[in-house]
């Protein structure tokens, strides 16, 4: 399953790259501080999941959502951030999942599970 992350905290790349490379069947095809370059990425690649903070500079991650979702674009989103109060704006852009900071690595595991079994 191909997946990328986009944070515009460095730590947070590095903290989701160890905790997937845990997981069997997962790719990292992409990792982004900002929406503008994962945006151009994601129009020529194919990805599965995104793992999308909220928080980011210039354009936040529900914008960046409901910008994808415009485009067609039929991918999975699981928000992961630190705001809980994001989380009904969140499903209403079809969330896949959200996660709060700090990323449990059981959570994590369970959501990509549940990704992979409805790719079957």
């Amino acid at each position: 399953m191909k997946v990328v992350i986009i944070d515009d905290e460095k730590a947070m790349h590095f903290i989701m790259k160890r905790m997937l490379a845990k997981l069997d069947e997962i790719e990292i095809v992409g990792s982004f501080q900002e929406t503008a370059a994962a945006y151009s990425y994601l129009v020529n690649h194919e990805v599965d999941l995104i793992f999308l903070d909220i928080s980011m500079p210039r354009e936040n991650g529900l914008e960046f959502a409901k910008r994808l979702r415009a485009s067609g674009r039929k991918l999975k989103l699981v928000f992961v951030t630190s705001y809980k109060e994001y989380a009904q704006a969140a499903f209403e852009v079809n969330a896949y999942d959200y996660i709060v900071k700090p990323v449990e690595q059981a959570r994590l595991h369970k959501t990509v599970q549940r990704v992979l079994s409805e790719k079957l």
